[in-house]
């Protein structure tokens, strides 16, 4: 079975939206999309990039451009007002959590930060316990792999990975080797997925 990687952090805007329409690549397309939580604070640094909310031209484009995009897949978006969010313990419990409580978690994390249950500060312990509720998940055992050394090294390897790779924001794909920076160059990635 063909295959894309994900590399994306819940931080990221634009990396909300590139999931959702990821998904619908690898529907159209059949290939499995394999999801790679790294810490954007940390590629961002390793790579000498900025947000783009550092730039302020950017930063004003952003502000339309993201809630166009967003539109044009019907979703619900809200700018986050904890924006940078401190995603560090949810993307630990990412890699910790599995099956179907991973794609719960995952999910309801876009939802809370940038979607209609949102927005929510997930860099706040009593938010993610409110999230892992509304969601049957143990708050308790969520919060604990946020703070677990082993997820702490296995997040700090994906984030080294991206960055050895090339990838220098999010969302970046992979398919194979060859890199894929933005949502907007999924069509990219579908052509090769399909060739």
């Amino acid at each position: 079975m063909a295959s894309f990687e994900f590399f994306y952090d819940y931080t990221s805007p634009t990396a909300y939206i590139g999931d959702y329409a990821a998904r619908a690549v690898a529907a159209r397309t059949g290939a499995q999309m394999v999801y790679r939580p790294m810490f954007l604070g940390g590629v961002m640094q390793a790579t000498g990039n900025s947000p783009p909310g550092m730039v302020a031209a950017k930063g004003a484009y952003m502000g339309k451009d993201v809630p166009r995009c967003a539109a044009r897949y019907d979703l619900p978006f809200a700018f986050n007002p904890a924006f940078p969010l401190k995603t560090l313990p949810i993307l630990r419990a990412t890699l910790g959590l599995e099956g179907d409580e991973l794609a719960k978690f995952r999910d309801a994390c876009w939802s809370y930060i940038w979607g209609a249950d949102g927005p929510k500060n997930l860099g706040d312990p009593e938010e993610i316990t409110a999230l892992c509720q509304s969601i049957g998940l143990d708050a308790e055992r969520v919060l604990a792999m946020g703070k677990d050394d082993a997820l702490k090294t296995k997040l700090v390897a994906n984030t080294e990975e991206a960055v050895k790779r090339g990838v220098f924001g999010a969302p970046s794909y992979f398919v194979g080797d060859e890199l894929f920076f933005g949502h907007d160059r999924l069509d990219y990635v579908e052509a090769l997925l399909a060739a």
